[in-house]
C-alpha cells in the first residue's frame, strides 16, 4: 500500500486516538494549553526542518534546491497538527522525476524521529518558488500526454557508399544463372558420363605410347618367334 495512505488515509475509528505526545500535557489552565501547544510545534518543526536536511544530505541534493515550511494545521475528526510544505527553489527535471521516493524518503526518516508523527502529520504539499522560470518548459501539445513513451529505436546505420573506380564502365550487367544442381535421379547418368569421360582419356594415351615416335603402327615384338626342328635333321651318333 502507498506511505502516504497508510500515513493519512486512516480510518474515522484510528483518527480520534490522540499522540502520546498531547496526552504529556495535563489537563492545565487555557494559557498554559497554548503554550504547551506552541512549544510542541516548535520541536515538530525542528524534527522535520531536521529530516529534511538529513534526508538531502544523503541522497546528495543540494540544500538549497528544497527548502519547507511546516504550519499548524486541523482536521475534522482528528487533533490539531503539522502541514508540511516542500518549496522548491531550483529547477532541475531529475528532482520531479523522483519527487516521490523523496518525499517517502522523508516521511520515513520523520517517523524515525518520532513514530507518533503518524498522528499530528496532516499532510504535504509542493510548491514552486523558482527564482527564474526561463528554463521551465511550456506546456506540450494535448496529444503529448497519451503518446507512447517509449523511446524510439536507433535507426540503423546506412551502408557506406562504394566509390567508383574510373577504370571501370558502368553499363548493364549480365548476371549468369547458376548451374542446377543435378538432382538424386540423373546421379546415375552423370557418374556414366564421367566414367566413359575417363576411360576414353585411358584409351587415346595407350594408343599414342603403344604408336611410337616414329609412325602410327604398332611395332613388332622384341623377340623373333621360334618353332620345333624337323627330326631328319637331327644327325645320329656313330
Amino acid at each position: 500500500m502507498n506511505l502516504l495512505r497508510q500515513l493519512f488515509g486512516r480510518e474515522d475509528a484510528k483518527a480520534t486516538q490522540v499522540s502520546r505526545m498531547f496526552t504529556q500535557v495535563g489537563p492545565e489552565s487555557s494559557p498554559d494549553r497554548r503554550l504547551a501547544a506552541a512549544e510542541l510545534a516548535g520541536i515538530r518543526r525542528d524534527m522535520m526542518r531536521a529530516a529534511l536536511s538529513k534526508t538531502l544530505t544523503r541522497h546528495g541534493i543540494p540544500a538549497a534546491w528544497l527548502g519547507s515550511e511546516m504550519l499548524m494545521a486541523t482536521s475534522r475528526g482528528r487533533e490539531p497538527g503539522m502541514h508540511w510544505r516542500l518549496v522548491v527553489k531550483h529547477w532541475d527535471p531529475r528532482l520531479l522525476t523522483h519527487a516521490v521516493a523523496l518525499q517517502n524518503s522523508l516521511v520515513v526518516r520523520l517517523l524515525g524521529y518520532d513514530p507518533t508523527a503518524v498522528d499530528w502529520l496532516l499532510g504535504i504539499s509542493w510548491q514552486f518558488d523558482l527564482p527564474d522560470e526561463a528554463d521551465c518548459p511550456p506546456l506540450p501539445q494535448a496529444g503529448f500526454w497519451t503518446a507512447d513513451s517509449r523511446p524510439a529505436a536507433p535507426p540503423s546505420p546506412a551502408a557506406p557508399a562504394v566509390p567508383v573506380s574510373a577504370e571501370v564502365i558502368a553499363g548493364p550487367v549480365r548476371i549468369v544463372p547458376p548451374k542446377p544442381e543435378p538432382s538424386p535421379a540423373d546421379a546415375p547418368d552423370s557418374v556414366r558420363s564421367d566414367l566413359d569421360r575417363l576411360l576414353a582419356v585411358r584409351d587415346a594415351e595407350l594408343k599414342r605410347h603403344a604408336a611410337g615416335p616414329g609412325g602410327t603402327e604398332v611395332t613388332e615384338p622384341m623377340y623373333l618367334k621360334t618353332q620345333p626342328a624337323p627330326l631328319g635333321s637331327v644327325r645320329r651318333p656313330a
